[in-house]
């Protein structure tokens, strides 16, 4: 209604309502919308609200069966936005002095070598096809040098592998571990799966619970090359879907074999940890991710990657069916794979294997080219029988207990229960108490709740009370779930003490969780005690826990669905497909019969899908896109790359993504990679977090940037007890700067705090400072761990030599951050600016005491939980920039449809509040020049003195224009000095010079040490503009107290052309006569002449 009332010029609607008593003295409410003097909607309900959206309702289908046309122009303008028309303008103040400054760099930016050099390459370049900057690849990259192991070489290793198998054999210390393979069920078809393998390119191995497959498959295949002879030749690589799978499958292969993890036939790798085997005659298990970086590193690179990548002779995927991004992709390439091997005559096996799936999908993508499709084998599994139970078979037990029965005043908990007693109204002993209907409630969208904690832990109580002996296995969503049983399980509320080591212990399985910790659960326990293990999905395949008798399940998994359309989020607590329960009750079966106790009524555990919906068709694909250009599948653009996919993405997400990347510079305007797109594939983070880290090192800010770049893709080290909220929020505020308030920054605050106790070994004080300030040890360990890896990948791509005097950091085995990289590190507007770099394009400016303005969303809210949002901001804060609309920039935009009963509203999560300089230079994307301003990205208007507007546009320009050179120049370097041999620009012969720098584009793209000096000189001025707007406006906010804000009717708005002003006065540059920098020719403005800046 908004949009038609603003195409054709009327007001805003006008809502009349009327009461209505019926017959049977129930009031209904009957809305009216008048819009331009016309009644033209009716809308009715019990209550206002639903008969004021009944109307919206009413009015909107009857506009659209009236106006189709004018329909389709509203849901084309909704997809970017253009149907909320122009946010609140936002006024950029400032000082004449500081527009001088911000004037004479935009001059001598122009006579740097940095930026003439740049236009030169790019003059030079126009015009000519995309893969003048990139490497020719029309097929798979071939060996640089004999692929195949020397044949006398291999024949002793053949050879070494036999006496190695026919000691084990005759070892009468394995005996025992030898009749425990011998009697799994997968031995018994061990030769009917050989044969399988031997005789097809990809054999689909569907074996149940308890085979044996995850751990004896890779051997059975190993050893019959073994026995024959032929060792050597064979080289197993074996995906595990978790990082923790792939270190506990390795370490029981290898100690099945006798052998230690790396130094024999059994490695693995996975991120930030590897023990590779012995070379030729092994099996590495890794995760998919891993595999695609080794296939990528052999596609871009050739040569020796190439080549150790056609060593490879058997590829096992294990739980296929769980279907994450990299699984799909994975699959896409390894067809392609085969088709390249087939050509080049190496054979490839591929083993595709899970405990429960339908294997028709997966038969029919790997059929041959006459439609013949994939053989499957089926292997029955050992696994003890597990009794099933569900809500209505275990509540009332649980409502009889005299300590558990508080369980059921917990609104969530009733809630819940009310819920699935509405969906299994056969079931009455669901509803807790005589006030609570049994009829049906109205739906919730997708039906997704969460699974109330204390019902969880009373399950668990439960389970132990009524038993002996064995562990407790509990499925969870995710870590604030885990976070939140652990709580009620120790607390003083439950049954049990949990507290006392000698009789329970419970351990956290989850992502963030330290390796070493999570390896815990695989040591047996002290005699007596009982494990309760708190995990996620990541239990639920692969990994066998010792005696696990017991599994509690939510039959939940959060995910998180995102609109590319509206940039948005949507965090859901999903209901599991019926093959992820089956798999999670296996569990409890694998040593002796075992119990499944689920959270959820038969009637809904009989209504599940069974499977979850695919990541693919549910995520951002942004990254997803840069994984398909890092893999360079010859002849192959994107969009064909994912239309090949097991089940294909919608191509408008594609799109979508594909839109983003260009909008951040990773991808022109032909799709292809630019110089920044090739670098950020060279670190392991996202896009928007690479560029970050990138500025960082230019900006000489590098510590405090890496370590935003890792907080901002990681979840929030602050937690938050239910019963200690207040104490925390107030912990967590404290850390935030004053000015430029952002959960980002006080994150990085207290980060930082901490890291200084825990570098200098003072543990048990690093432990209290978390302790004290809520914080979360696991995940600031891994923070530092990321944070150290993506330093060292900006080492290893020769980032760092961009600037002068720390080559030698390079090769250093831990490196630090040299100090000339950190001068910029306590500038709060510089971190702040890095944040909006890593935000595009996920900005709002605030409407109201609470709302904000997106590119997308009329009204938004900032979420509770961030130290921008009011609760947590102190009253004489509120009013410290009085008069200026508030920018801030956000990590993510979520609604959150776990809540019952409300309509879900839009959050703005991990927020940073932008001044207008730090957002025009660093945030906006595309500038539009209006008569009255600036227009950024379609949505936000910025006004104030045109000219000043017009210097600070051109200044970004000109910056944007020099960071392209030194993105094509670290390239160049990498070539030059073959520190790596990914993403070359081939020189040009026969080039012309530049005036300047005896530049030739025929000789060397490389960067020159003039060129990192006006980088450095650039860099410092830019720091030097933000830190004096920064005063500026804190000067003014001390003011505001005794003279009213800058009104919005300056008369700069009203004009329509620049004043002729002429030069300004005063030289605010520092540097002396001979700098480029000391130059002022006249110089006409953009904004006169209605063209954008290069």
């Amino acid at each position: 209604m908004d949009y038609y009332c603003r195409i054709y010029n009327f007001g805003k609607p006008d809502i009349e309502y009327q009461q209505q008593t019926g017959k049977r003295k129930n009031a209904v409410w009957e809305a009216f919308m008048i819009v331009g003097g016309r009644r033209i909607g009716v809308g009715s309900g019990s209550t206002k609200k639903i008969a004021f959206t009944q109307c919206y309702l009413d009015v909107t289908r009857y506009l659209e069966s009236c106006d189709p046309e004018l329909w389709g122009k509203y849901v084309e303008a909704a997809q970017s936005g253009k149907d909320l028309g122009l946010a609140p303008r936002v006024y950029l103040q400032i000082s004449s002095g500081l527009a001088d400054e911000v004037e004479d760099l935009c001059r001598g930016i122009k006579r740097t070598a940095l930026y003439t050099n740049q236009s030169a390459i790019r003059a030079k370049l126009a015009g000519s096809p995309p893969s003048a900057l990139r490497p020719a690849m029309t097929s798979l990259p071939k060996p640089s040098y004999p692929r195949h192991y020397p044949p006398h070489s291999a024949k002793r290793r053949s050879e070494l592998l036999k006496k190695r198998r026919e000691v084990y054999l005759d070892d009468p210390g394995m005996e025992k571990m030898r009749s425990t393979r011998a009697a799994l069920p997968i031995f018994t078809r061990s030769k009917e799966l050989l044969d399988h393998v031997q005789g097809n390119d990809v054999t689909i191995c569907v074996a149940a619970t308890g085979s044996g497959k995850t751990t004896q498959i890779p051997q059975i295949i190993l050893d019959d090359h073994i026995d024959r002879g032929e060792g050597a030749h064979c080289n197993i690589i074996c995906t595990q879907p978790r990082r923790l799978a792939a270190l506990s499958v390795a370490e029981r292969v290898a100690k099945e074999r006798g052998e230690t993890v790396g130094s024999g036939s059994i490695g693995y790798s996975v991120r930030f940890e590897s023990k590779l085997p012995e070379e030729h005659g092994s099996i590495t298990f890794c995760t998919i991710g891993v595999l695609l970086r080794r296939i990528q590193s052999a596609m871009t690179e050739g040569g020796i990657a190439a080549a150790k990548l056609d060593e490879i002779t058997h590829i096992v995927v294990d739980e296929v069916h769980e279907r994450d991004v990299d699984t799909d992709l994975l699959l896409v390439v390894l067809r392609r794979m085969l088709q390249d091997r087939k050509a080049r005559n190496v054979p490839l096996k591929i083993v595709l294997m899970s405990a429960t799936f339908d294997p028709t999908l997966f038969q029919e993508y790997f059929s041959d080219k006459n439609g013949g499709k994939a053989p499957v084998i089926d292997i029955p599994g050992r696994t003890f029988p597990v009794k099933k139970q569900y809500l209505e078979d275990f509540i009332e037990d649980i409502k009889r207990h005299p300590r558990l029965s508080w369980i059921f005043n917990d609104e969530s908990v009733t809630r819940y229960l009310e819920r699935e007693g509405a969906y299994a109204q056969s079931y009455p002993a669901l509803v807790t108490s005589p006030s609570l209907p049994a009829s049906p409630l109205q739906p919730l969208a997708n039906d997704e709740v969460d699974t109330p904690s204390p019902l969880i832990a009373g399950a668990i109580c439960h389970v132990l009370q009524r038993s002996h002996s064995g562990h407790v296995l509990v499925f969870l969503p995710g870590w604030e779930d885990i976070m939140g049983v652990q709580r009620i399980l120790q607390g003083a509320d439950v049954p049990l003490d949990f507290n006392d080591e000698t009789k329970y212990s419970i351990h956290l399985l989850h992502s963030s969780v330290p390796l070493a910790e999570q390896q815990v659960i695989f040591e047996p326990p002290a005699e007596g005690v009982r494990r309760v293990i708190l995990a996620t999905n990541i239990a639920e395949t692969s990994v066998t826990i010792p005696d696990v008798v017991y599994v509690v399940d939510t039959a939940k998994v959060k995910e998180v669905r995102y609109d590319p359309s509206r940039h948005m989020s949507s965090l859901t607590s999903a209901w599991v497909g019926s093959s992820n329960l089956h798999q999670r009750a296996g569990r409890a079966g694998r040593h002796r019969p075992g119990e499944y106790y689920g959270l959820l009524s038969r009637a809904r555990m009989a209504n599940l899908a069974p499977h979850q919906t695919v990541e693919m068709k549910r995520v951002d694909l942004s990254n997803v896109v840069m994984h398909v250009k890092a893999l360079s599948l010859p002849d192959m653009e994107v969009e064909e790359v994912l239309a090949e996919t097991i089940e294909p993405p919608d191509p408008d997400r594609v799109a979508a993504a594909m839109k983003v990347l260009q909008m951040v510079g990773a991808l022109d305007n032909q799709k292809n990679l630019t110089s920044l797109g090739r670098l950020l594939l060279q670190l392991p983070v996202e896009v928007q977090m690479g560029r970050l880290a990138l500025h960082g090192v230019f900006f000489r800010c590098l510590d405090q940037a890496v370590t935003l770049a890792v907080i901002l893709t990681n979840r929030d080290p602050f937690v938050s007890p239910m019963h200690l909220k207040s104490e925390a929020a107030a912990a967590k505020t404290k850390w935030s700067p004053a000015e430029f308030r952002s959960d980002a920054l006080t994150i990085l605050n207290a980060y930082n705090a901490w890291h200084e106790i825990h570098n200098s070994g003072d543990y048990a004080r690093a432990n209290r400072f978390c302790s004290e300030n809520f914080l979360s040890k696991p995940t600031l360990l891994l923070i530092r761990k990321i944070r150290y890896h993506l330093l060292q990948s900006l080492y290893q791509a020769g980032v760092i030599d961009v600037t002068e005097g720390v080559g030698s950091y390079v090769r250093e085995r831990h490196p630090e951050v040299p100090s000339a990289l950190n001068v910029n590190g306590n500038s709060e507007p510089l971190l702040a600016a890095l944040i909006a770099v890593a935000s595009q394009p996920k900005y709002a400016v605030r409407t109201g005491d609470k709302t904000l303005r997106t590119q997308y969303d009329k009204t938004t809210f900032i979420h509770p939980s961030s130290v921008n949002h009011r609760k947590h901001i102190r009253p004489t804060m509120e009013h410290a920039f009085e008069g200026e609309k508030q920018i801030y920039a956000f990590a993510e935009k979520r609604q959150n449809l776990t809540v019952a009963g409300q309509n879900p509203q839009t959050f703005l999560i991990n927020t940073t509040r932008l001044d207008p300089m730090t957002y025009l230079l660093f945030g906006a994307n595309d500038i539009l020049v209006t008569e009255r301003g600036l227009e950024c990205d379609g949505w936000l208007p910025l006004v104030g003195n045109l000219a000043v507007l017009d210097d600070i546009q051109r200044l970004k320009a000109l910056m944007e224009t020099c960071m392209l050179r030194v993105y094509d120049g670290i390239l160049m370097n990498q070539r030059r000095w073959g520190r790596t041999r990914r993403w070359t620009i081939p020189a040009r012969d026969n080039a012309d010079e530049a005036d300047d720098d005896d530049f030739s584009l025929g000789d060397d793209l490389s960067i020159s040490p003039r060129e990192v000096t006006d980088l450095d000189m650039i860099t410092r001025d830019v720091v030097r503009i933000l830190n004096r707007f920064s005063e500026e406006r804190l000067a003014l906010q001390s003011q505001s107290t005794s003279r009213s804000a800058t009104p919005t009717t300056s008369p700069a708005f009203s004009s329509s052309k620049l004043p002729n002003i002429g030069s300004r006065s005063g030289y605010a540059t520092p540097y002396g006569a001979e700098s480029v920098y000391n130059s002022r020719p006249a110089m006409s403005s953009r904004l006169s002449k209605g063209f954008k800046f290069p």
